[in-house]
Parts: C-alpha cells; sequence; structure tokens
C-alpha cells in the first residue's frame, strides 16, 4: 500500500523529471530518495556527503518554491545522507549495472568513502592562487609517502582543498591498486565513536592504518575531540613511520588549530602546508567555463563575466550559482542571459549602481577585525577598537558614498569631524602601510558590486 511519503515523491520527481534537462536530472536528482514526511517538514537523502551539501546549497530554496503547488501546503524541506544501498525498483533508485558494480567491490564496506569520480585532477582549473597546492597535490599522488608527507592543504571553505583531496586519492588509487581512505574529519569520528561502542575497535584500525593512503577532510573539526584525536595521533605515527601518504586539508593552518594537542599539529608541520587562496577574476571565468563544459550548459561570454566579477570568494558558491541558473533556465525553457542571470542570482548579484549600505560595511568590519558591530560603533577609544571604526568610515565614505554627517550618526558620533579625521588619517595610512592596504583593499573586493 502506497504511503503518503512515497506518493509526494512520485509526484515529486514527476515534476522534476518533466522540468529537467535529463543529464541534470540524472545527476542531481535521479540519485534522491524520501526518508521521512512529518510535522510540516520533508527528509531528503542523498546518496554521500558532497551531493547532500551541493544539493542543500543550491536547490533547496527551489525545493520549497515549487513543493507547495504539489501538496498545497508549505514544508521545510532537509537533506540528509542516506547511503544505504538503493533497492532496484524504488523510487529515483540507481540503475542495476551501478547496484552491480557496488557489489563487485568486495575490498569495500557499504560504508567505506570513495573519491567522487567529479574530483580529478582533469577537472580541477589551475590559477595564480592554487597552482602551488595543485603541483604538490600531483608531486605526492605521484610518488606517494615519499615526497611531502603529510601533505597540508589550508583555505577558506570552497577553495578546491577537497577536490584536490580527490584527485589525489584517484591517482594513488590508479598508481597502487590497493585501498585508499578518504573521509572527512566527522566521519572518521563518528566511526571512531561506533567502533568504541561496538567494540570493534580492531576492525576501525585495520580500515584507517591498512591502506595505501590517508586523506582527511577538515581536520579542523577534531579540535575538541580528545579521544578521537588520540587515537588519530596514534593512526597518523603509525602510517608515517611506514611511509604511507597522509594528506590533510583545514580551514586553517596547523599553528592557527586551536583545541588540537600540540604534538598533533606539530606532526601537520611535518612536510609540506600549502595555502589555497582565493581565485583572481581569471581563475574565475575558467572555473566556471570548464563547469558548464562538464554539465553541457550553454554559457555566453558575458554571463560568465558577471558571475566572476561579484562571485569572488568561493569557489564552490561560483559552481552552485551556475548550477542554480542552469535549472532554472532549463524550467523556464530560457536561453541563459545576463537578464535571467541577475532575476535567478539577485542575492549574490547587485543591481547596477549598487552601493553597500553602511551596516553592510560596518558588520564586514568588525567580521574582519574580529569584532561585534556594537564594539565597533561603541566608545571605545583601544586601538584595536578605534583604528578599525576608522577604516569603515572610511569605506563608508568611499563606497557608499555617504555625507559625513549621516556617517557620524550611524556611528553614535555628534560631530562629523571626527568622520572626516578618521578617512583622512585611512588615506594617509594607504600610502605608507602595507598591511592598511591589503586590508582595505580585501574589504573593498568583499563589499564592492
Amino acid at each position: 500500500m502506497e504511503t503518503p511519503l512515497d506518493d509526494l515523491w512520485s509526484r515529486i520527481d514527476g515534476f522534476l523529471r518533466a522540468r529537467c534537462r535529463e543529464d541534470l536530472y540524472e545527476r542531481w536528482f535521479e540519485p534522491l530518495r524520501p526518508v521521512s514526511l512529518g510535522e510540516g517538514r520533508l527528509q531528503i537523502g542523498a546518496p554521500d556527503k558532497f551531493h547532500r551539501d551541493f544539493v542543500e546549497d543550491n536547490y533547496r530554496g527551489w525545493f520549497e518554491e515549487f513543493i507547495p503547488e504539489l501538496t498545497g501546503e508549505r514544508l521545510r524541506i532537509a537533506f540528509a545522507v542516506d547511503d544505504a544501498p538503493r533497492p532496484i525498483g524504488a523510487p529515483a533508485s540507481p540503475p542495476p549495472a551501478a547496484v552491480a558494480a557496488r557489489a563487485a567491490e568486495p575490498h569495500l564496506e557499504p560504508r567505506d568513502s570513495r573519491p567522487n569520480p567529479r574530483y580529478a585532477f582533469d577537472t580541477f582549473v589551475v590559477g595564480a592562487s592554487n597552482h602551488f597546492a595543485f603541483a604538490a597535490a600531483q608531486a605526492v599522488a605521484a610518488n606517494p609517502g615519499r615526497t611531502w608527507n603529510p601533505l597540508f592543504l589550508h583555505g577558506d571553505s570552497g577553495l578546491g582543498k577537497t577536490h584536490l583531496l580527490h584527485a589525489v586519492a584517484h591517482a594513488i588509487l590508479e598508481k597502487s591498486g590497493g585501498r585508499v581512505a578518504i573521509v572527512s574529519s566527522e566521519r572518521y569520528t563518528n566511526d571512531f565513536v561506533a567502533a568504541l561502542s561496538r567494540g570493534t575497535m580492531d576492525e576501525f584500525r585495520r580500515k584507517y592504518r591498512e591502506c595505501s593512503a590517508l586523506l582527511v577532510d577538515d581536520v579542523q573539526f577534531l579540535a575538541g575531540k580528545d579521544k578521537t584525536a588520540e587515537e588519530f595521533f596514534h593512526t597518523f605515527n603509525e602510517l608515517h613511520d611506514h611511509h604511507v601518504q597522509i594528506v590533510l586539508s583545514s580551514d586553517r593552518s596547523p599553528k592557527e588549530l586551536k583545541g588540537l594537542d600540540e604534538r598533533l599539529c606539530s606532526r601537520f608541520e611535518w612536510g609540506m602546508r600549502v595555502q589555497i587562496e582565493v581565485p583572481e577574476f581569471e581563475t574565475r571565468a575558467a572555473i566556471l567555463q570548464k563547469k558548464a563544459d562538464v554539465e553541457k550548459i550553454d554559457l555566453p561570454d558575458d554571463v560568465t563575466q558577471l558571475l566572476a566579477q561579484h562571485i569572488r570568494s568561493n569557489v564552490r558558491e561560483l559552481e552552485g550559482a551556475l548550477m542554480r541558473l542552469a535549472a532554472f533556465a532549463s524550467l523556464k525553457s530560457e536561453p541563459i542571459t545576463v537578464p535571467l542571470a541577475r532575476d535567478v542570482l539577485s542575492d549574490v548579484i547587485p543591481p547596477p549602481g549598487y552601493r553597500p549600505p553602511i551596516e553592510k560595511i560596518q558588520e564586514a568590519v568588525a567580521g574582519h577585525y574580529g569584532l561585534t558591530v556594537a564594539k565597533l560603533t561603541s566608545a571605545s577609544r583601544e586601538q584595536k577598537i578605534a583604528f578599525p571604526r576608522q577604516v569603515a568610515m572610511y569605506l563608508c565614505r568611499e563606497l557608499a558614498k555617504e555625507k559625513f554627517q549621516s556617517i557620524a550618526e550611524k556611528f553614535n558620533k555628534k560631530d562629523h569631524t571626527t568622520v572626516i579625521a578618521a578617512v583622512d588619517r585611512v588615506k594617509g595610512l594607504l600610502e605608507s602601510d602595507d598591511a592598511v592596504r591589503t586590508a582595505v583593499a580585501q574589504l573593498s573586493a568583499k563589499l564592492a558590486p
């Protein structure tokens, strides 16, 4: 007997099939399946963390828009990892060949992580911001355990660290034919806790110590998990002593990892540490073009430039914006154009002539200097607060083109001469102080349309 969840999912799946390009549907929506329905909430399962994160980031809002049309009620949508094997014939199940291929891998348990097939060296766009990290990843993949061990990649979220980890895993698998363990720190922690509760620590250690390489994403999340970090410390030593390649990623350098044992952090520095920077315009444009080619999206040059100009800090956000735009173009049966891009991506692409409001500038500057807006706009004369306040006032004048008196009022100052003095001071420092020049440039890039 069909349940309400089955009935709803059948309608959702039919909607997606009818309105999405076939390749788009097969890649992102066909692998999804319903998990639960109740209390105004629909939970949808994705086959792995990457798939869940991508759909969550780029399509959750769209699901929440069209599902009320099918149900007559608004539902909250939640995506979760549901990596149990898909039974043949179930809604949104993978093709039988995929199930057979999974069953034909005796050396892999059902929940073992595998390198993502979309993340390879050939699909990684190299630019000035990441060429060193790319070269280092290729070097350790060509000579695992001997060149740099460990390789530690760090940088802000969404800049390609995960892509390089999976590319290294693919290359080592092709080279050695052994088993590569590639996991997030969250997955490693969950496996450790499960092994402790079930009394299967020997099996856990075989999984992570008897491998051709160990690659762990987002190791910063091991902070505060003392027992897990202790176990990882011994695993690290065991693998390093036997020249097994270790590749780690983090959103910060080893010296900035708070809450982790100093012994472990020092080992992260044993090999090669490489930072991935925010991509420059040319690299962002190349990433978009590469993604469009892979996904078979007809992306005009003017739309490429529009997206690359406005989405600066995060490659994942950049690619996500492209996929969201492609989905809406497919649904509307329209070509991708600049007006459509501005309409669909209005949350990330400001209209022509946009000027950031004072409040947004205050938030950006406060975040940059590790302050709250309340502190930034307080009467404090401490240098660590007064100088960021002067930078914020300068940016309000330069970017927002606000009047001195309007700026003064937003910073709780009665006299606009305070703002004039702040603007003049920052202008002077821009000519003589590299640190100030860098900070202002970064903030301006973040705030500019």
